[in-house]
């Protein structure tokens, strides 16, 4: 690990990286890319285009078949278990299934976000949690604009303000870099855009580095600056969003695959 990181210094180089599973299925092929400290990334193509992969590959829960992952000076693909769990430490997420303990208070599903750093059992419930992370939970909880429900269950609360106590949590793990897989295809237009908003203005006070995995076109267009695209597990684009036209946005979406459809296999010389 660095330590620290610089604004604007790259914190993540993705090099030639391939991944063919057990399957056969071609899920990456050649793909390469970078993201510095500070920046923002959206992330598109149709299902099957390689997107989970991808970020799988980012913080070690997917190992490529070739090619290298690199982030926050950590060679994920040839790194052992301290190593990843140190590097996991760092790396937020943000799911499309909220994944909160429903039975639980808001507040005990905040404070599992220190988990990390602080290991105490006690951490697992408000209740018994130290004074710190119950102070650190609730201003978390405040930033999201929901101290007022800590104390009730997960379950109670609408899809949005679930997906805002997943922010909060994630925010408790002090992470350098978050990466957000579809987190408000579950929602309804007006909740997304409001967590979408949420998220990008803590990415901006925070300085994280924000990969974020979309299928909304018209929100990719309103919250990316810059836009990485695969189709069929190639990198198809790379570059500002004020740049890509509508038509080459629609475009990753004419072939729509399954997460399990085989790619065929690059013939020649790539370009």
């Amino acid at each position: 690990m660095t330590g620290t990181e610089v604004l604007g210094s790259e914190i993540i180089r993705v090099s030639r990286l391939s991944k063919i599973y057990d399957t056969g299925t071609q899920a990456l092929l050649d793909v390469s890319f970078s993201a510095n400290a500070g920046e923002t990334l959206i992330l598109l193509g149709s299902n099957g285009s390689g997107k989970s992969t991808l970020q799988k590959c980012l913080n070690g829960l997917v190992q490529p078949t070739s090619g290298s992952v690199n982030v926050l000076g950590t060679e994920v693909s040839s790194a052992g278990k301290k190593q990843l769990r140190a590097l996991r430490r760092q790396v937020g997420m943000v799911h499309q299934r909220i994944n909160l303990v429903r039975e639980l208070s808001v507040l005990s599903n905040v404070i599992h976000g220190s988990l990390g750093w602080a290991t105490s059992a006690r951490n697992w419930f408000g209740a018994t949690a130290k004074q710190e992370q119950r102070e650190l939970a609730m201003d978390a909880l405040d930033r999201v604009g929901l101290a007022s429900v800590a104390a009730r269950r997960a379950e109670q609360l609408s899809g949005g303000q679930q997906q805002r106590v997943a922010i909060a949590r994630m925010l408790l793990q002090r992470p350098k870099i978050v990466l957000a897989d579809e987190p408000v295809a579950a929602l309804d237009p007006r909740a997304g855009r409001a967590v979408m908003d949420m998220l990008w203005q803590i990415a901006e006070e925070e300085s994280l580095t924000l990969v974020c995995t979309l299928h909304q076109l018209e929100l990719a267009r309103a919250y990316g600056s810059r836009v990485i695209a695969l189709r069929q597990g190639r990198l198809d684009l790379d570059t500002h969003m004020a740049e890509v036209r509508d038509s080459e946005l629609a475009g990753l979406y004419t072939h729509e695959a399954t997460e399990e459809e085989p790619v065929p296999a690059f013939q020649g010389v790539r370009p």
